[in-house]
């Protein structure tokens, strides 16, 4: 048997296998493996390529995308599916970041790179929703760069790089390329987007209502105190000035914004500027149109560009001077009240008075009081007792004085009195009663003092009087108190029974000590001379003034009457000048006298400092209700007003160079009037680029605003004071006298009758006060007024006299020379007939009706607008400038809110302006000097026009709308404020038209309808 481990039957050799398989491997070999991989050095530079091409795409693509964007800006998105992919916060941005994305996807299709047969391309993802348009903004970000941050850094994410050879991917890679491109998208969109914050920023901020403001101040403060100097100008402020300053003011907020201002618009602002002075000139009327037709008529054409009329610059108070405001009348006004015959008596009468009282003094000399009397007997009970005494004063001994503290003597006298006590008991024992009885006498010495203490409810402080009870030493003659101790021992002693009687009472201790006050007699000379003395005072009060900013005294920020009282209160010392030690009675008369008047001083100043704070909060409720402003707000123009007018800056340097820029605005300037397509391409249709309203806060009707500030709610709207209605009065005389008009003839006789009465009832009234204060007459009072009021002629000229107080001194003056009254005599009726003439001045009578005022007002305007037409049709320059500065009566109009009558003195007239502009922009474009830096010397503009932006985001050749452009609007609000000195004529707009606003208003621009 052959076992298989020794059969050696069909075995082959391992060797042999070995070779067969390696033969076998070596023949398949060249059939299973994979075709060669490429090296790694020709996939990194195909990579190496493509990542090169798309850093040149990506600059490209912002290049181009920044470009467009640019003149297309995307202010406000759409409501379509790629514009709900903008944010509301962001829209230009996200529309930036869109247009980079496409762009760069669109030229990532011509991105190539290859080496060895291996190809490199770089793609994006196609958008087509929302949600791909959202993802697409989100892969690329964008930021200032450079210097100066005029360039943009763009950076956008997961760009993939896909790596094939013959068609197969042999990598991907994604990569995030970020490059810097001297495009200034992003810096002129800031920059508009910054103008645009700033020409509708409030006071508070800077921007164009506080260039606005500088610009308005020196126009109005000009022409203002023109105005007041009798420049016949009817209009301080109007639309035409309005318009003319915001269009230097834009340019100037384009001049701190941009470096630059639109240049066009330089030159229509220097031709503008002389159109207004020519309308300021022609009538100072802003009535364009009349304007225009003298100019034809006239051949005028003024080359001057200064709006003021006002005459040279520089020649007219600004509103940061100071002025000062004094006491003045108020010092009269406290002396009358003070110096009154009975106040001035009551105040020495309290000076002179001496509280006087008796002392008792009882000491026990011998004897003295029974003891208690014995009993009846043995059980008896007391039940009561009682001790009654009787005194008898038994002659004369020296006197021991006691004075209280704070007292001094005035007299005293002594008395021996001796009392006899009588003791009785009352006894009981069972139901009998007895009594018993002891007596016993007391002898007393008594000392009764009659004290004084000058009387400590004087205002005048309680010091000693070193030479009381001598009347020598009394500058005005008189007891000088040295009758005090008579009038004291008859009120206490004489009236009481006598010293015996007075010395009995105290033995017994019965003797009431009540302090009573005695008035010592008053020299007859001593009412003249404190009167003369409180008139020394009160003219030095009167001279007490401060001084405060014109502007600050229009806006109320400073309160005169407030500062007047601190500053009297610092001299309070030096006026009163009250001495340790009074020399005399008359002396702390005289001070008592001074205190009281500085007391009435200072609660006038008090009551003129609420008054002004209650005028500040009505004016500010005038602001609120006829304008959108404030006194808040006016103050905050008034500090605007020193706003600088801005430099040129340096020229920025950006990545490429110097990048300037340049303002293209369209309209250059935003004119009041109507513009059409014809003359501004950029206009649709009809557009008013700009609207204004005016406000003259206090100007006629006479009867609105400026009475209902002074008068407070007791005015009456349909009443217009004295003082207006004659220098209205004034007014149409002097227009009736140059030309003859019935229907002005017609108001100003009705006017003048109303006048005429109103100028009786001030005199009758003065007139009764002559007779009350002197030894006149009625009939010899009546006949010292009229004599009096003759050197005003006409009712409108005394009117004036009898209001503003000259016709009440005129009568003092005639009264003290017919009635020979002294000088105290003569002061102290001037003043009464202040009094008389302000009480009926307050009297309806004394007021003429509003409408009256008002229309005979309106007729002079009329009238005299006419009569300067027909004058000027035939003149030239000479003889225009000539009519013109006359005006005829117009110049004489009264207008503006007096500060502080009729309660306290009038020292200023204010009057404030609200001006309120909007306006808009058909095109507003601003250049940089460079774009895409492939393109020396070309430019990059930002222009928004408020058109719809479209963008073909899915590659359909079909632009899908993206939003719109807005176009610049522009809006600003501030007031001004004018002070002039006090006269009847004011400051403020005499056309009889408060509010001015233009064509338009309030709609700047296109209209709704415009735009659609």
């Amino acid at each position: 048997m052959v076992t298989v481990t020794s059969d050696t039957r069909g075995r082959v050799p391992f060797a042999l296998l070995g070779v067969l398989l390696l033969v076998s491997s070596l023949t398949l070999a060249p059939t299973l493996r994979p075709a060669p991989a490429p090296t790694d050095t020709a996939v990194e530079r195909t990579l190496d390529r493509a990542t090169a091409e798309t850093q040149t795409a990506v600059r490209d693509a912002v290049s181009r995308a920044g470009r467009r964007a640019a003149a297309n800006p995307v202010l406000e998105p759409a409501n379509t599916s790629v514009g709900r992919a903008l944010a509301e916060s962001r829209p230009f941005r996200d529309a930036l970041r869109l247009r980079i994305y496409l762009q760069l996807r669109d030229r990532l299709r011509r991105v190539g790179a290859t080496s060895e047969g291996v190809e490199a391309t770089a793609n994006l993802p196609a958008v087509e929703t929302t949600a791909d348009y959202r993802a697409a903004i989100a892969r690329v970000a964008i930021a200032r760069a450079g210097p100066n941050e005029t360039a943009l850094r763009a950076t956008v994410e997961n760009v993939t790089l896909t790596v094939r050879r013959g068609g197969r991917v042999v990598t991907r890679r994604d990569i995030s390329p970020t490059v810097v491109v001297a495009t200034p998208v992003l810096a002129l969109h800031a920059q508009v987007q910054t103008y645009e914050r700033r020409v509708n920023s409030g006071l508070g901020k800077p921007g164009l209502s506080r260039r606005l403001t500088a610009r308005l101040y020196p126009i109005v403060w000009a022409r203002g105190y023109a105005q007041y100097g009798g420049v016949p100008i009817e209009n301080v402020l109007a639309n035409r000035h309005v318009g003319l300053a915001t269009n230097g003011a834009l340019l100037g907020v384009q001049r701190s914004t941009f470096g630059r201002s639109d240049p066009d618009g330089r030159r229509s602002l220097t031709e503008a500027t002389a159109m207004v002075g020519v309308e300021d000139v022609i009538a100072g009327s802003n009535d364009t149109a009349l304007a225009q037709e003298v100019l034809g008529q006239a051949s005028y054409r003024p080359a001057s560009d200064d709006i003021s009329t006002g005459g040279t610059a520089g020649d007219h108070p600004r509103a940061n001077e100071t002025m000062r405001v004094g006491i003045d009348g108020t010092a009269d006004d406290a002396f009358q009240s003070v110096a009154a015959p009975d106040a001035l008596g009551q105040t020495t009468a309290e000076a002179y008075t001496v509280d006087v009282r008796l002392v008792a003094d009882s000491r026990r000399v011998s004897g003295g009081r029974p003891s208690r009397p014995p009993s009846p007997g043995e059980n008896w009970t007391l039940v009561g007792e009682r001790t009654t005494d009787t005194a008898d004063a038994v002659g004369p001994v020296t006197p021991n004085p006691t004075v209280p503290d704070g007292w001094h003597e005035l007299d005293s006298f002594g008395r021996a009195v001796e009392v006899e006590y009588t003791r009785v008991a009352l006894w009981e024992n069972g139901t009998e009663r007895r009594s018993t009885a002891s007596r016993r006498s007391e002898r007393r010495r008594v000392t009764v003092t009659v004290v004084g203490q000058h009387r400590s409810d004087s205002v005048a402080p309680a010091e000693r009087i070193r030479t009381a009870h001598d009347s020598a030493e009394s500058p005005v003659g008189g007891p000088n108190l040295a009758d005090v101790e008579r009038r004291a021992e008859r009120g206490l002693v004489g009236r009481a029974g006598g010293p015996d009687a007075v010395a009995e009472r105290a033995a017994e201790g019965r003797l009431r000590t009540p302090t009573v006050d005695v008035t010592g007699a008053r020299p007859d000379a001593l009412g003249a001379w404190v009167y003369r003395d409180l008139r020394r005072v009160r003219e030095q009060v009167a001279a007490v003034n401060v001084t405060v900013e014109r502007g600050a005294v229009g806006t109320f920020e400073t309160n005169p009457a407030r500062e007047l009282r601190a500053k009297l209160a610092d001299r309070r010392t030096e006026l009163v000048d009250a001495p340790d030690t009074y020399d005399s009675a008359a002396q702390k008369a005289r001070v008592a006298a001074r205190i009281a008047y500085l007391d009435a001083v200072d609660a006038r100043l008090a009551a003129r400092a609420r008054r002004r704070d209650s005028a500040g909060r009505r004016v500010d409720d005038r602001l609120r209700d006829r304008t959108n402003g404030s006194l808040r707000d006016l103050r905050k123009g008034l500090t605007a007003r020193d706003t600088q007018k801005p430099r040129s800056r340096p020229v920025p340097t950006g990545v490429a160079g110097p990048v300037r820029t340049r303002v293209d605005a369209r309209p250059q300037y935003l004119t009041l009037a109507s513009v059409s397509e014809s003359s501004h391409p950029a206009v649709d249709g009809r557009e008013h680029p700009l609207v204004a309203r005016n406000v003259n806060v206090f100007t006629v009707p006479y009867g609105d605003a400026a009475s209902a500030v002074t008068d407070g709610v007791t005015a009456s709207v349909d009443r217009a004071r004295l003082t207006t209605a004659a220098t209205t009065l004034a007014a149409a005389d002097a227009t009736a006298d140059a030309s003859s008009n019935t229907t002005l003839d017609r108001r100003r006789r009705r006017l003048r009758h109303r006048v005429g009465r109103a100028n009786d009832h001030v005199a009758a009234e003065l007139a009764a006060t002559v007779g009350e204060e002197t030894d006149a007459d009625a009939s010899a009072s009546r006949a010292i007024v009229e004599d009096a009021l003759r050197r005003w002629e006409t009712p409108a000229a005394r009117g004036q006299a009898l209001a503003d107080g000259s016709a009440a001194s005129a009568v003092a003056n005639v009264a003290a020379d017919r009635r020979g009254l002294s000088l105290v005599e003569h002061d102290w009726l001037r003043l009464r007939l202040r009094d008389a003439a302000s009480d009926a001045l307050a009297r309806p009578v004394a007021r003429p009706k509003t409408p009256v005022v008002d229309r005979t007002a309106s007729t002079v305007r009329t009238v005299a607008r006419d009569q300067l037409r027909r004058r000027l049709a035939d003149a030239g320059r000479r003889r225009a400038e000539q009519m013109t500065k006359r005006r005829l009566g117009t110049k004489t109009l009264p207008s503006g809110l007096p500060v502080a009558p009729p309660l306290g003195p009038w020292y200023a007239t204010t009057n404030v302006w609200w001006v309120t502009v909007e306006g808009e922009y058909a095109r507003f474009a601003v250049t940089a000097s460079h774009g895409p830096p492939t393109t020396p010397g070309a430019t990059t503009t930002y222009a928004r026009d408020g058109e719809q932006v479209h963008l073909d985001v899915d590659g359909d050749a079909e632009a899908e709308l993206l939003g719109r452009s807005t176009r610049l609007s522009v809006r600003a609000q501030t007031g001004v404020v004018v002070v002039v000195p006090p006269k009847p004529r004011g400051v403020g707009d005499k056309d009889g038209v408060a509010v001015e606003t233009s064509a338009g208003w309030p709609h700047a621009g296109a209209t709704e309808s415009d735009s659609d």
